[in-house]
């Protein structure tokens, strides 16, 4: 007898099984067409012109905004045309920026991350300098006892502070390799590129210094510019105190070098003083010789300052600048890169052979004499 289905022997369809159904129908219809259907993205484009548009709006507010900035840029640049130029077109821009309260927001947020300049007046502490020697007959030279800088251990590292230009952080960084296996010293770089001595209206080291040394306390300091100081001396006001060929731009020279030494002075913190090496090019090899010179004098006036002469350490066969030396060890090594200014690695490397050992000995016997 043949079986037979009521109605209500059906499945019951739930309506939310239409969209799966439908879906896999349509799914089963592609097959059997042996078609599949592409989902093309519509991408929208812009016109050149809605480009272009865009792009100069987003510099002029970039310009404006930072019009302050720019200024200061510009008058970091060398003194001429270019100079002149540059301070006159951002100094009118950031006065009509002024004038209007465009650059305020860009105010505020330097203000908060403390990017604002303070140290316009900035000054140096009074000359410490220890008497001269009397040359009396009977007279005999005298050594002058720090206080020791203490024995560092992995858990209280030696706080090593390097700060100076470009030059003074490609040795930072070249130091920090070196000790990398030496958890008893911590070394901290503060390189600021195209920055000096002569021109505190771009950057003011004393003021840079000071509060570095407020903040990280450091127990020995690497101090290293000259490079880029072959210009005009400009206190932080704009006033401009010596052009480089003045007679006495190296006595302007030399008071801000001591300011420096001073301002480290303190207890049994120690600097070292980085001459800076012989460069290939003339007009700022004049400045690195006038600048090494001086700090080398004011350095022996100072019993916490030694100076290191890396210049002889990187000399070539005639005790000057070479773009290829001779190390100890007989090879001969590539010693500046393309701009002849900057150390090569393998030069880096062989100055640390004789740097690293000159901090350790500081907290080895924690004397110094007063002369060199």
């Amino acid at each position: 007898m043949a079986s037979t289905r009521t109605h209500t022997d059906r499945p019951t369809r739930r309506p939310d099984d239409a969209p799966a159904r439908t879906a896999a129908g349509a799914r089963r219809g592609e097959a059997a067409n042996g078609r599949r259907v592409r989902r093309v993205r519509v991408r929208r484009t812009m016109s050149a012109d809605a480009v272009w548009k865009g792009t100069v709006v987003a510099l002029a507010t970039f310009v404006v905004l930072g019009s302050g900035s720019m200024v200061r840029s510009a008058e970091g640049m060398p003194l001429g045309w270019q100079r002149s130029v540059a301070v006159a077109v951002t100094g009118a821009i950031d006065r009509v920026a002024n004038f209007l309260s465009l650059n305020r927001p860009y105010d505020w947020a330097a203000g908060a991350l403390g990017l604002e300049r303070t140290d316009a007046d900035f000054e140096f502490p009074e000359e410490r300098v220890p008497p001269p020697a009397d040359d009396a007959p009977g007279a005999t030279t005298t050594t002058t006892t720090l206080p020791p800088v203490r024995v560092p251990t992995a858990e209280e590292p030696l706080r090593v502070l390097v700060a100076g230009d470009s030059t003074a952080k490609s040795l930072g960084e070249s130091l920090a390799g070196t000790t990398a296996d030496r958890p008893e010293l911590q070394v901290d770089i503060q390189g600021e590129i195209s920055t000096g001595l002569a021109r505190f209206d771009y950057f003011n080291w004393g003021a840079r210094l000071a509060q570095l040394l407020e903040e990280n306390d450091p127990e020995v300091v690497l101090f290293m510019v000259g490079a880029n100081d072959g210009q005009s001396i400009i206190d932080g006001d704009g006033t401009i105190v010596a052009q480089f060929d003045d007679p006495d731009w190296a006595d302007h020279y030399r008071r801000r070098v001591a300011g420096i030494m001073d301002l480290v002075e303190g207890g049994p913190r120690r600097l070292i003083w980085v001459g800076e090496p012989d460069v290939g090019a003339a007009n700022v090899q004049r400045a690195v010789r006038i600048g090494n010179q001086l700090a080398e004098e004011e350095a022996a006036r100072r019993p916490w300052v030694t100076y290191f002469d890396v210049a002889s350490i990187v000399a070539g066969e005639d005790g000057g600048y070479s773009e290829f030396i001779t190390l100890p060890d007989g090879s001969t090594a590539r010693c500046y890169a393309s701009d002849g200014v900057h150390l090569s690695v393998r030069c880096l490397a062989r100055v640390m052979e004789e740097l690293v050992p000159e901090i350790s000995s500081l907290y080895d016997d924690g004397v110094s004499p007063s002369g060199p």
